[in-house]
């Protein structure tokens, strides 16, 4: 019998990198991308990919219409869209609004995470400006939950982003105080750690390069392992779903 922790539930999906299927796009020539996720996988209105780019390197251009969020996780590349210029070593990232043409290249070796998503836009509201940063620029802050902090990688107080980007961390044997039941979907990332992920009815043994798309009102929690965990967390926020 073939075994593998990857699952596809009723409203959420679990890959790890035994499951990843290489595919590529004439956007970026020569990559290697692993579509984790997107809007084919009803109801995502997400793309969330693995783009590696090898020895190589890579000179790519993206048209606009799309807004676009980039994180390192090995390697080291450059992206360029408008006035930003942002080098994409690990754990650095960047986010490009919807109008912006984008430019990537790298010399040689690297893995990125690209989240792509049509720009929801709400009356008066401007589009959000592009940003860059890196983790180790951002203060962890601690939750209500003693154990679990978070960063949050862009503005989660901005109205005009309709969607947010949180590195959570645990310390070992820490989970989230409550089994969540709610509207927003979820693109998660595993960056470090272990642990156990409750996905509807069931638990999943998670571990570092896994994978989970939530659809909304998918029940979800987490218990990190004995050595603790970390995620990226992309969310969709100040948006009605009409």
């Amino acid at each position: 019998m073939i075994k593998t922790r990857g699952h596809r539930g009723l409203s959420y999906t679990l890959i790890t990198p035994e499951n990843h299927y290489v595919s590529r796009l004439p956007s970026l020539p020569g990559a290697e991308l692993v579509k984790l996720v997107t809007p084919r996988l009803s109801p995502s209105r997400i793309a969330q990919t693995l783009v590696r780019i090898g020895e190589a390197g890579l000179r790519a251009e993206i048209a606009p219409g799309f807004e676009t969020f980039l994180f390192g996780l090995s390697g080291a590349a450059r992206v360029r869209a408008g006035a930003l210029t942002a080098g994409l070593g690990t754990r650095s990232f960047a986010y490009l609004p919807p109008d912006a043409r984008l430019e990537i290249a790298a010399d040689g070796p690297a893995e990125l995470l690209w989240i792509k998503r049509r720009y929801e836009t709400w009356p008066g509201l401007r589009n959000p400006a592009a940003v860059q940063g890196a983790v180790e620029q951002i203060t962890a802050t601690e939750t209500a939950t003693p154990g679990l902090h978070r960063r949050e990688l862009l503005d989660p107080g901005d109205p005009a982003r309709d969607f947010t980007m949180s590195l959570m961390s645990f310390d070992p044997g820490v989970g989230l105080p409550q089994v969540e039941i709610h509207d927003e979907e979820h693109g998660l990332y595993m960056t470090g750690g272990s642990g156990v992920y409750l996905l509807e009815r069931d638990e999943h043994q998670v571990k570092q390069g896994d994978f989970i798309y939530m659809a909304p009102y998918c029940p979800q929690g987490f218990a990190a392992g004995a050595r603790g965990a970390e995620y990226l967390l992309y969310k969709d926020v100040f948006r009605d779903g009409f």
